[in-house]
């Protein structure tokens, strides 16, 4: 399937990307539960500290969506945090899919992205990385070093983004609608689920947390001049989704207007969507979550069948050997 975005998205990065290149500013703003700051390349996100002791299949999901198998939720409306990572110079890849050519799952694919956790203990700020929050499910053993890569969810048939509706933000097993997935193939079969929450580094549930995304090495954009202008302090960029930064500036432009064009187009659009779709969110995600959950315990049982016609064609192929063996002549010994 061909990956665009919605006209509405489409209509709006052309608007930002054109104020963009008349000021060349570095850009900062602010979206509902998520800030990003161009010139720091990072993107911070409101969470809330779960207290989850299942296997995890999500280091942070949207808040109702999958809360009983992830590590932290948050309010961020996925699509906002896609623009956001945008707006900090990084590049969608693409999600975990299946190819047909090569009869196999490829990984997920995108810039790297490293997470840090950041919130209040004693009256001090405390900074951990991401990963260091959990703990192998069997030995209790840390989890190593790793970073997620900015795969970028989908855009449905209809022009709808898909992570909007199954709630899925950064996941820890690979699913194709996630914003943030891990780089390798991670099957989400319970019995392959191998990270959990580490009790003993994480505060307790209810805690307010910030997720910080920064792009690792390379990926991270050139920093922004140091006399660049900004968003003024504290002003938020326009709430329905997805919204764009506004560049300060003192004169009327046409990007402005293309700007003020692109907000009554979004505003039109969401209605719609709200007539239209708002009355069976729920069903959707359901039913979302329901068929990928389906094809992936479809695609462990496929594996496991393959494992075990490969284990009896090598049996096959020992007793072939062992039979001719035993019926070649052997020379008489002298």
């Amino acid at each position: 399937m061909t990956r665009r975005f919605p006209i509405f998205i489409a209509m709006l990065l052309l608007a930002v990307a054109t104020t963009a290149r008349a000021e060349d500013a570095a850009k900062v703003g602010k979206l509902p539960h998520v800030e990003f700051d161009a010139r720091t390349h990072q993107v911070r996100v409101e969470c809330e500290m779960l207290d989850c002791s299942a296997p995890l299949e999500f280091f942070c999901c949207v808040k109702g969506s999958n809360d009983y198998e992830a590590m932290i939720r948050s309010e961020v409306k996925p699509s906002n945090l896609h623009l956001a990572l945008l707006a900090v110079g990084l590049k969608p890849g693409q999600p975990l899919k299946y190819s047909e050519a090569a009869q196999k799952w490829l990984p997920p694919q995108g810039p790297p992205v490293q997470i840090t956790m950041e919130y209040q203990k004693d009256g001090k700020t405390v900074d951990d990385p991401g990963w260091r929050w959990m703990r192998d499910v069997h030995t209790k053993k840390p989890a190593p070093p790793f970073t997620w890569v900015f795969a970028g969810s989908r855009v449905l048939p209809d022009g709808k983004y898909a992570a909007d509706i199954t709630g899925y933000l950064v996941s820890i097993v690979n699913f194709d609608l996630t914003v943030l997935d891990v780089p390798q193939l991670a099957s989400s079969s319970n019995e392959t689920l191998e990270w959990e929450r580490n009790p003993d580094v994480t505060p307790k549930a209810g805690t307010k947390v910030m997720m910080i995304l920064e792009p690792v090495g390379n990926n991270a954009p050139m920093p922004a001049a140091a006399n660049t202008p900004a968003l003024a302090d504290g002003q938020p960029v326009p709430t329905n989704p997805p919204p764009a930064p506004q560049i300060k500036s003192n004169t009327p432009t046409d990007a402005d207007a293309q700007v003020a064009a692109a907000q009554a187009n979004i505003d039109k659009l969401k209605q719609q969507w709200e007539q239209q779709l708002g009355p069976h969110r729920g069903e959707l995600r359901q039913a979302a979550e329901t068929h990928y959950k389906v094809i992936a315990d479809l695609r462990a049982q496929q594996q496991k069948l393959i494992d075990a016609a490969d284990k009896v064609q090598r049996t096959i192929d020992e007793l072939e050997k062992d039979y001719q063996d035993l019926t070649t002549p052997r020379p008489e010994s002298k």
